[in-house]
């Protein structure tokens, strides 16, 4: 086994959500620190006690942004030791990074997100939206500057790569589909989630296409969000009234790609590959004491990669690996026999774009025994994986077990 040493050293004890909408009409700092207040408090620490914090992007410098500076300066935190802007699920693995080597003891990590202009018809219409893009986030989907721009897409990437998934594989796109309806169901008991009517497989396949074979069903819905999570020492969580979640292990991965989609080196070299083959690497577990699993689903072919580089079944089997681990009467889909549950908030596609924050969260609230209606009895053990197939990519197993 490789390496391990911030196994269970390392925990989560607060977390912070908004709620999710289409049309907050805030800004990213104003979504940040609502998040940040409610994970102190979820934590019961004072704020003077953050002695390190991540933001959310890429720059600290952006107008109406949830970066550290911002964040620091609003929450009225004196001194920090660690900071860092950073996005997606790297994001929480740097925070765990931080408190761990001793750069700081007790840090928050922040997310959010906005439905931006390049999103919608109506966000491209919203004079408020319109003008947050200007000034936004230079990393952001629609920002200004070289970096951003060859950014810009609305999921043609992924659709190419959906049809190269069926050609490669001969299959048709049921495990796409599986993953929409899973989805959608296990949002029905969120009420969070943006996304509440029902969709079967048939909906999935009469679902308007947007680029052949990529439908609708097939992206996340873009939303309004905040998330924010405590990180401490195991330690120190112990000394704490709230219940911690500890760190299994975490792993990133990057292929030898490059900056652009079309230079993706296929399914077995992916950054998906990369970073769950670490992941195993550190831990004992192997995908069978899994009981809660969560890949992220900013399109539907992301989390068919992820369950592959998982390794719940071999690479172009996830159509017959899902549509045997499918239960037909509950529309969700069941893993290892039944024993694993797969992304019970409803995930990027039916409660919200969160670039995969909120897959932290709800696995956290499962494993702390407060998911309400959605809550899967006896869970120890969840495994996240967030990304692209070739940018930061990260992947994380939690355990109620200290």
């Amino acid at each position: 086994m490789a390496r391990n040493p911030l196994r269970r050293q390392v925990a989560i004890v607060g977390l912070g959500s908004t709620p999710y909408a289409r049309d907050h009409q805030r800004t990213h700092l104003s979504l940040g620190l609502e998040a940040a207040c409610r994970a102190i408090a979820d934590a019961g620490i004072d704020r003077a006690a953050i002695d390190g914090l991540c933001g959310s992007g890429a720059t600290p410098l952006a107008m109406g942004g949830a970066g550290f500076l911002s964040l620091q300066g609003a929450l009225g935190i004196e001194r920090c030791s660690w900071t860092l802007n950073s996005w997606l699920g790297a994001a929480l693995v740097y925070t765990v990074q931080a408190v761990f080597s001793g750069l700081c003891d007790t840090a928050l990590c922040v997310q959010t997100y906005l439905r931006e202009p390049g999103m919608s018809r109506a966000a491209a219409r919203d004079p408020f939206r319109r003008r947050a893009a200007r000034y936004a986030d230079i990393g952001g989907d629609t920002g200004q500057g070289d970096f951003a721009r060859r950014w810009l897409h609305s999921g043609e990437p992924y659709a190419a790569i959906m049809r190269r998934y069926a050609h490669d594989f001969g299959q048709g796109h049921d495990a796409f589909g599986l993953i929409a309806v899973n989805n959608r169901t296990q949002a029905l008991a969120n009420p969070d989630a943006i996304l509440k009517a029902p969709l079967t497989l048939e909906d999935y396949h009469a679902s308007r296409m947007i680029w052949e074979p990529m439908r609708i069903a097939d992206m996340d819905v873009p939303v309004d969000c905040g998330e924010a999570f405590i990180v401490t020492t195991a330690e120190r969580a112990r000394d704490l009234d709230a219940t911690p979640v500890f760190i299994e292990t975490m792993a990133l991965g990057a292929a030898r790609i490059g900056e652009y989609y079309e230079n993706w080196a296929g399914w077995r070299d992916n950054a998906f590959a990369v970073c769950l083959s670490a992941l195993w690497a550190r831990s004992d577990l192997t995908p069978a004491a899994i009981d809660l699993f969560y890949p992220y689903d900013g399109y539907t072919v992301d989390a068919v990669a992820i369950t592959e580089a998982a390794g719940f079944c071999g690479i172009g089997e996830a159509t017959d690996c899902l549509r045997a681990a499918w239960d037909a009467p509950s529309q969700r889909l069941r893993l290892n026999g039944g024993r694993t549950q797969v992304t019970t908030g409803g995930g990027a596609l039916a409660h919200g774009r969160s670039g995969g924050s909120n897959l932290y969260a709800e696995a956290m609230r499962q494993l702390r025994g407060s998911a309400g209606a959605r809550q899967v009895a006896k869970a120890h053990h969840a495994l996240v994986g967030i990304g692209s197939f070739f940018h930061d990519t990260a992947a994380a197993i939690f355990t109620s077990e200290g």
